[in-house]
């Protein structure tokens, strides 16, 4: 990939990907032969998950790969069928300036483009570690050195930047850095709401799984899972009844009371 000062970078965009459809679907690649390891816990998954649930936004799949360029480009466009031209795919590490770092040129190659050092963030890279007295060498430089075309975000409390190129939001992999970045954006990721009601039962689920499994074939656009609780207390079971129509939920909920003794139950 070619690498150079002289490449546009596009203003950021107002928006980022996500579907009017009230469906919008979404992916993540969690990047880093340390995790596949098993010597770093990845805490960056369950986070994102969840943030991106509160947000009406369904994760549709999730892929863990090593720092090797084919397969997270082989894993990004994956995804890219997966959520569809509207979707939004997140990955998490490879973007620092040691060898292994290779997220920036594995994108940007899945993708067809180059590699340009981005003015704005060498700007604030530099004035970071200049507060250090430290600067910027041709190590720190490959930070700064970004996929052409590219939308580039910032937040006030990081100089590092959200690069996103064709709907995927290149980010690092320290959770505190993760978290924060996509904390300051989360506006730009919204779907239609989820409702959702928590039932908690004593019946075992060898006994609830025929008529639960009857019910979900009568509400198919209605999520209902069964969770067992794995030790002894109030309930042995949760189920969770969850969609984005509010009145078929609660179809689907008064069926299920009416079939299953349940013990309490939690509105969301």
């Amino acid at each position: 990939h070619r690498v150079g000062r002289g490449f546009p970078f596009p203003p950021p965009a107002a928006t980022t990907a996500s579907s009017s459809a009230g469906e919008a679907r979404a992916a993540a690649l969690i990047i880093g032969d340390e995790v596949l390891a098993g010597s770093t816990v990845d805490t960056n998954s369950p986070w994102l998950c969840k943030l991106l649930h509160n947000r009406g936004i369904d994760m549709v799949r999730m892929e863990f790969v090593g720092d090797n360029a084919k397969d997270i480009q082989d894993s990004i466009l994956r995804m890219k069928e997966a959520v569809g031209p509207n979707g939004i795919i997140f990955t998490s590490g490879g973007i620092g300036p040691t060898h292994d770092d290779v997220t920036y040129d594995a994108i940007a190659g899945a993708f067809g483009r180059g590699l340009a050092v981005h003015p704005e963030t060498l700007k604030r890279m530099t004035a970071h570690y200049a507060t250090k007295n430290q600067e910027v060498n041709e190590s720190r430089l490959r930070m700064a050195t970004l996929p052409e075309r590219s939308d580039v975000l910032f937040c006030e409390e990081t100089w590092v930047p959200l690069v996103v190129v064709e709907g995927v939001h290149i980010l690092p992999g320290i959770p505190r850095l993760f978290q924060m970045m996509l904390s300051a954006q989360e506006h730009r990721f919204q779907g239609a709401h989820f409702h959702a009601v928590s039932l908690f039962t004593s019946v075992g689920e060898g006994v609830l799984a025929k008529p639960l499994g009857d019910i979900a074939l009568r509400h198919p656009a209605v999520r209902i899972g069964s969770y067992p609780k794995g030790q002894e207390g109030e309930y042995t079971v949760k189920l969770m009844v969850e969609g984005r129509d509010k009145e078929l939920v609660a179809a689907a909920v008064r069926e299920i009371e009416n079939a299953i003794d349940i013990g309490s139950k939690d509105v969301h």
